[in-house]
């Protein structure tokens, strides 16, 4: 049975439960399923559904659209009476089902659980038809309506679970209620009562603070008084944390004179919560609405190195907070180093989990006050990590050298101190070592092995250069924490972490791969959590197969970071499995509560380093990879509303909005990110040269780009020239291209090191791009080989495994076109040896387009097909040749309505990337091709029309072109002619 699911999205399956495609895929078709599902069996009048989908045709065209469709859908579904019905159209439900008709029979029946199991998210969240306004208004009604419904039953749901006395169930519904209705006060009491009930008094006051947070930050009013009222009594009530005896063999007791670590008054505490929690609840109300609620991997029980009484019970998450440091004298400033050594060894216990000090630098930075790391400021970083216990203290110098550290543990729902203990020792490390000792015996947990300084620095001073160029690192100052890390491994060469995040500072690719190599050579002699981070940070940037198991350990073992969430989804991009990373993507953005920039008072903003904006990245380019361009779009204007002042977002929904064909909403969207640039970027000036590209004014974009290849510094005038050379490839004047690179290939000279005999840099690569495209194929391929046979020593073999795969296949593209069929063959092995040593997705499956390649040059085009289609994973961002290739074959086969199927996606794609390899004018050109061809097979206005869309786009790009283009252009426009009057 066909299945259509309209929650959460909109997706169309088949009996075998993959989606299905053809006329089914199209969204102006898929949208009258969606609206034939929401009908149900009363169905819906032919003129309802033209009113819809064609508000603005002609009456008769209209009518034969729908008609069109509906034929295209019958045909598709292989079922011809899936849609009954004549004058009133409505889907024959033994044939075709849909959650949205399910959740209605649930919700008249009364089966409350499965009308919630049914509804996944918002009817049809981020399905988006062009051009039908009419058809946007029915889907906000009709989600309202359903929206409403599925509060309904969830709200019966609750208050039965309370009613009956299950406090657990009950907690389960109110919380889904309140990701649906988040500023609604009576279902924040329900919630509180509820937690309240089964004994989680911490957690209903939990939910008071992101409540009243969020209720300013949304509407800048004051919370219910039914929630103060309720929070207020729950911590009258509270019973009193009784402190432990402190052990007289161990410690000394803490005395009176030791001043109290301040807290952020409750108006400070309101502005903190609402930068902080109430971003969370965004997230996890977005999360909710999109995603079905499910066991995913990442919520199993962390595994711990060896067993620990921690395991028995619920572990506290631990951040380590403000330590403030009196009586030093020469010594100088010591709490922030302290701080950072003992979050850096309180992780080495066993089962007990620690926010690292490096997520809290970055929260505090993200909170705008990049410098301050006040008590007040590290406690809010610390809820935002997810902790329920800060460690806080106090530092004291001793007249005979010696330091005492009084310690106290906090617990952050209620502010009760848990426990206090005091140490000494000779020096910072062995405070450390000692404070460590302490705490770990109060949590009944093994004492973990040797010193800090083992897994750290011995060094003090390159300790105290770490710590600080950390934070500059965290504020986006990256010149000063480049400078400081360097000093700090000049201080001592063997200390991992500093040259890890030197890697990450460094303003020069070759020097940060230098200084990732280190790290990563020196991560064996750092912690498991550390050793980690390097080893995913490396794996991320040289594409290595070992990044999914590093991932994995990584979050499995330290699951309130959010690296290790961040690096799961990542490894599921590179490797191409787009959707499976999503969950992964979105809980790291859930996790990372800030998730960009936070607006100054006078209208700027303060920068900060965003693993939250690193995972939004990730899963924004998963969408478009997966060609779902409205999710891609839902998630731009998401991080436009998190960070308005960042050119980086308008950058990205401009070209989302391209790919949609919204040429106007993506120039304004691209005015947007030119009028936030800071002074002297060229990221906005870049993205509006490749707007202009895309849409085929290449006036403008040269004009915009000789002024920066003319006049800029050598930089600029480089990228200028990289991106006039496509320009000039577009226009079909190849001389002028190749001119453009060699003078790309010339500037790039002088930064890069000298190859070995042989072998070309990676600059000559759009070079060779453009000998191959000028038809010089046999150069082309020569320097393609050349540039695979480049090796820099620093990187990783998958990385250099990953060039030779890539380039070896552009050199066969060159020489299949020269008809060098025997070269082809014999690559065929040797790309796919390479390619399985990249872990990117695509490497591994090149050899399947050289393996179509040669099996073209043989005639066994139905053969060459399925190898194309074997290559190709994502439609639009993926290795454009390889549609282009599998069009080619498959217009031979005259199968033309496969062969659109395979370019238009390719058409939304990027001018560059793996997007380089065809001209926008050769896509237009053969998708002209395809369409002429299925006008000829059945001749229908929608084919004609398209047909000579593109022929138009050919006629335009090529007209001022060499003379080989211009005769293409003639052509086109001789056959646009011939079209006009069939």
């Amino acid at each position: 049975m066909i299945r259509i699911e309209t929650f959460g999205g909109l997706s169309v399956r088949g009996a075998d439960g993959r989606p299905l495609s053809g006329a089914v895929a199209q969204p102006r078709r898929m949208a009258v399923l969606a609206v034939l599902a929401r009908a149900g069996e009363r169905g819906i009048a032919r003129e309802r559904l033209v009113a819809l989908l064609w508000p603005d045709a002609e009456e008769d065209r209209a009518r034969n659209n729908l008609a069109q469709a509906l034929y295209a859908l019958r045909r598709d579904m292989g079922d011809d009476d899936a849609i009954a019905g004549t004058k009133e159209l409505r889907l024959d439900s033994d044939r075709v089902a849909s959650d949205v008709a399910e959740f209605r029979s649930a919700v008249t029946l009364g089966q409350d659980a499965r009308a919630v199991e049914l509804y996944a998210g918002p009817f049809l969240d981020g399905f988006h038809v062009p051009g039908a306004t009419e058809l946007e208004r029915w889907i906000d009604g009709e989600r309202r309506v359903l929206a409403q419904d599925h509060a309904r039953v969830l709200d019966s749901l609750a208050r039965a679970a309370s009613a009956s006395g299950d406090a657990t169930a009950a907690v389960g519904w109110w919380r889904k209620l309140a990701a649906t209705d988040p500023l609604n006060g009576r279902v924040a009491v329900a919630l509180m009562e509820a937690l309240a009930t089964s004994g989680d008094r911490a957690g209903a006051l939990h939910h008071a603070r992101i409540y009243e947070a969020l209720l300013e930050q949304e509407l800048d009013l004051p919370p219910d008084r039914e929630v103060v009222q309720l929070a207020e009594r729950l911590r009258r009530d509270a019973p009193v944390a009784v402190v432990a005896p402190a052990s007289a063999a161990t410690l000394t007791p803490v005395t009176p004179s030791v001043p109290a670590t301040p807290s952020p008054s409750p108006r400070r505490r309101r502005l903190a919560w609402a930068a902080l929690a109430g971003a969370v609840l965004v997230a996890a109300v977005s999360l909710a609405a999109t995603l079905r609620v499910r066991t995913a991997p990442e919520q199993r029980p962390s595994s711990t190195p060896t067993a620990s009484p921690l395991a028995a019970h619920a572990a506290p998450v631990v951040a380590v907070g403000h330590i403030a440091a009196y009586e030093l004298g020469a010594r100088g400033a010591l709490g922030a180093p302290l701080a950072d050594l003992l979050a850096t060894n309180l992780a080495r216990v066993p089962g007990l989990r620690v926010i690292s000090a490096g997520r809290m630098l970055e929260l505090v930075g993200r909170a705008g006050a990049t410098s301050d790391t006040s008590a007040g400021a590290l406690t809010v970083a610390a809820r935002a990590a997810g902790a329920t216990e800060i460690v806080d203290g106090t530092l004291y110098g001793r007249p005979d050298g010696r330091l005492r550290l009084d310690l106290r543990r906090v617990d952050l729902a209620t502010g009760a101190i848990v426990d206090v203990r005091t140490v000494e020792g000779a020096d910072l490390f062995a405070l450390v070592d000692s404070g460590t000792a302490r705490l770990a015996e109060r949590l009944g947990s093994a004492v973990p092995s040797g010193s800090v300084a083992d897994v750290t620095t011995r060094s003090l001073g390159a300790y105290r250069l770490y710590v600080e160029g950390v934070r500059r690192y965290y504020a986006l100052d990256l010149a000063a924490a480049e400078r400081l890390l360097g000093e700090a491994v000049a201080e001592d060469s063997t200390f991992a972490m500093a040259a890890y995040y030197w890697s990450l500072a460094s303003s020069d690719l070759a020097a940060g791969s230098d200084r990732m190599v280190r790290a990563v050579r020196l991560s064996v002699r750092t912690s498991d959590r550390e050793r980690l981070r390097i080893r995913a940070g490396w794996a991320l940037r040289y594409s290595a197969p070992e990044l999914a198991a590093i991932a994995e350990s990584l979050a499995t073992r330290y699951p309130d970071e959010v690296d290790g969430h961040l690096y799961r989804g990542a490894s599921l991009v590179m490797a191409q499995d787009y959707l499976a990373a999503v969950p992964h993507l979105r809980r790291a953005m859930r996790m990372d509560s800030l998730a960009l920039r936070r607006a100054t008072p006078d209208g700027g903003a303060r920068a900060a380093a965003c693993a939250g904006c690193e995972a939004r990245g990730h899963l924004i380019y998963a969408y478009r990879a997966a060609d779902s361009l409205a999710a891609a779009e839902r998630e731009s204007r998401n991080w436009i509303r998190f960070a308005p002042a960042s050119p980086a977002p308008w950058i990205t929904l401009a070209s989302v909005l391209d790919g949609q064909w919204r040429q106007g909403e993506a120039v304004a969207a691209l005015d947007s990110a030119r009028r936030v640039d800071s002074p002297g970027s060229v990221a906005a000036q870049d993205a509006v040269a490749t707007h202009w590209i895309f849409v085929g004014d290449y006036a403008r974009a040269t004009e915009l780009l000789r002024v920066r290849s003319d006049n800029g510094t050598p930089a600029e005038q480089a990228e200028g020239l990289w991106y006039l050379a496509i320009v000039d490839r577009e226009r079909g004047r190849l001389a002028d291209a190749v001119a453009a690179a060699k003078r790309f290939r010339a500037l790039q000279r002088a930064t890069e090191p000298v190859p070995p005999r042989g072998a070309a840099p990676s600059s000559a690569l759009m070079e060779a791009v453009m000998l191959d495209a000028a038809g010089r194929h046999r150069a082309a391929a020569a320097l393609f080989d050349s540039i695979s046979r480049w090796r820099v020593p620093t990187l990783a073999p998958s990385h250099y495994a990953r060039s030779r795969a890539w380039t070896m296949t552009h050199a066969a593209n060159a020489l299949a076109t020269a008809g060098d069929t025997d070269a082809l063959i014999a690559r065929v092995d040797s790309i796919a040896r390479y390619g399985m040593q990249s872990g990117y997705g695509r490497d591994q499956r090149l050899f399947h387009h050289v393996r179509g390649l040669a099996l073209v040059a043989r005639g066994a085009d139905a053969a060459a097909v399925e190898e194309f289609r074997a290559s190709i994973r994502s439609p639009s961002l993926g290795y454009t040749r390889s549609n282009a290739e599998l069009a080619r074959a498959l217009l031979r086969l005259r199968r033309p309505a496969e062969a659109v199927q395979a370019l238009q996606p390719a058409l939304r794609g990027d001018v560059e990337g793996a997007n380089l390899y065809v001209s926008r004018g050769e896509l237009h050109e053969l998708l002209a091709r395809a369409w002429d061809a299925a006008f000829v097979a059945s001749p229908t206005a929608v084919a004609r029309d398209s047909a000579s869309a593109h022929y138009a786009a050919v006629a335009r790009a090529w007209r001022d072109g060499d003379p080989s283009f211009r005769a293409r252009a003639d052509s086109a426009t001789s056959r646009i002619a011939a079209l006009s009057k069939r």
